[in-house]
């Protein structure tokens, strides 16, 4: 390819900054980037392209000044509109695991052949990608979230001065490295060292979203007798009228030691939907606290992991507190259900 004028190179570089689609920037990337001194292994490598291909868009720029590729899939390369129409609706009823069932049905239904990437770019280009479903507990009820949603903003519309709302839940944080995605230069393996040991330390926690006044407390396990004591607690260090509690269905939150104590207690008791952690928002608490001290991270032992974990709750809890306000909350979202339809 021949040396790029200085106006040529303005030109391209103009394209670059809004391609049409990705295979329009890989082009234009093939072209700078070779007038630039960049071997074409080197191009390839980095674009994740066969150095065929760096080596035809050379020499399609520099006999054609080609910057955008051709329509894929010979004289039918496009469907109609009406044929976009229905197979935008089909792919959204149906999920297909691989591309080249998409490409049979095409050609099955409206005649018109595409290559593998031809239909790629075409999926792209109209919203698709490529990612797993959300997994959900299989007996999760929307409309019983919804219900609950419209009680609690009802609670909290009629909540009188000497009453707090507290929401519940148990944690239990182990000893064991989890890997999570951040941003690592390609080409670049990171590695996160394992522990051989499993062992977990168990919290049970309450958050009042007024004031963000949050109160644990560690147990050997959390079990009925830990949460019976957990809330004799929290009913002593809160001066509320009534303390309404927020908790899910889990057995230690339903037993009879429990029932018996709330009788005569200032807690009063709302048990969230079944399967339904997305409507407690002390979950996000749990969050930043994996995110602080657990992910990503290797401990050698389980004393300093131990460390770390009381130390989020005795010492770091209090110094975040700005940034509990803004990651939690109580603008809850109801999840539905999108089953996902293989295609057969």
């Amino acid at each position: 390819m021949k040396k790029l004028i200085p106006s040529q190179r303005a030109d391209l570089e103009h394209k670059l900054k809004h391609p049409k689609d990705y295979s329009e920037r890989n082009r234009l990337c093939v072209i700078l980037g070779y007038d630039e001194g960049i071997s074409t292994k080197n191009l390839a490598k980095t674009l994740r392209i066969s150095p065929i291909t760096v080596q035809k868009y050379l020499r399609e720029y520099d006999s054609e000044n080609k910057t955008g590729s051709s329509p894929r899939g010979g004289s039918k390369s496009k469907l109609s509109q009406d044929q976009k129409e229905s197979l935008l609706k089909h792919l959204q009823e149906k999920t297909y695991l691989k591309v080249k069932g998409i490409i049979a049905y095409v050609h099955e239904q409206y005649g018109i052949k595409y290559s593998r990437s031809g239909m790629t770019d075409w999926l792209i280009q109209h919203g698709f990608v490529y990612k797993r479903p959300k997994k959900i507990p299989g007996k999760l009820d929307p409309e019983k979230q919804r219900i609950f949603i419209e009680q609690y903003r009802a609670l909290k519309e009629t909540l009188n001065p000497d009453e707090e709302i507290y929401f519940i839940d148990a944690v239990h944080p182990e000893h064991q490295s989890q890997a999570v995605c951040g941003w690592i230069k390609k080409g670049v393996q990171k590695t996160l060292q394992t522990s051989g040991k499993q062992l977990r330390l168990h919290f049970a926690g309450a958050l009042c979203l007024t004031g963000m006044k949050i109160f644990t407390e560690e147990y050997k396990t959390v079990d009925a007798d830990a949460m019976l004591d957990f809330f004799k607690k929290l009913e002593k260090q809160t001066e509320a009228r009534i303390i309404h509690v927020i908790l899910d269905n889990a057995r230690s939150n339903k037993n009879k030691k429990l029932e018996e104590f709330l009788m005569s207690s200032r807690i009063k008791v709302h048990y969230l939907p079944p399967y339904s952690p997305n409507l407690n928002p002390i979950e996000r608490l749990w969050k930043i606290l994996k995110e602080k001290k657990v992910y990503n991270r290797y401990y050698e032992t389980s004393v300093t992991f131990f460390q770390a974990i009381r130390g989020f709750f005795l010492e770091e809890i209090p110094k975040i507190t700005d940034i509990l306000k803004c990651r939690i909350n109580d603008k809850f979202q109801v999840v539905d259900l999108n089953p996902i339809k293989l295609a057969v």
